[in-house]
């Protein structure tokens, strides 16, 4: 059952950063301002690549609370 649910979860971010690093959303940051002197698009594929492997290893190091045991 938790193999189900993990899998679940994982599609979905997976389908979520499809969609994030797809044309028309890249297309909106590639702009030609500049933030502390880094191009907006470099900004929003860095974050978006960065929150893609944050949200993965969130996910799948996360424990199910009611399995878990505070050793004393």
């Amino acid at each position: 059952m938790r193999d189900k649910v993990k899998g679940r979860r994982l599609f979905f971010i997976s389908v979520l950063f499809i969609v994030l690093l797809n044309f028309p959303l890249i297309s909106i940051f590639n702009a030609a301002g500049t933030v502390g002197g880094f191009p907006v698009l470099y900004l929003y594929l860095s974050g978006v690549w960065l929150a893609c492997i944050a949200a993965i290893g969130f996910f799948i190091n996360r424990q199910d609370p009611r399995k878990r045991r505070d050793k004393v």
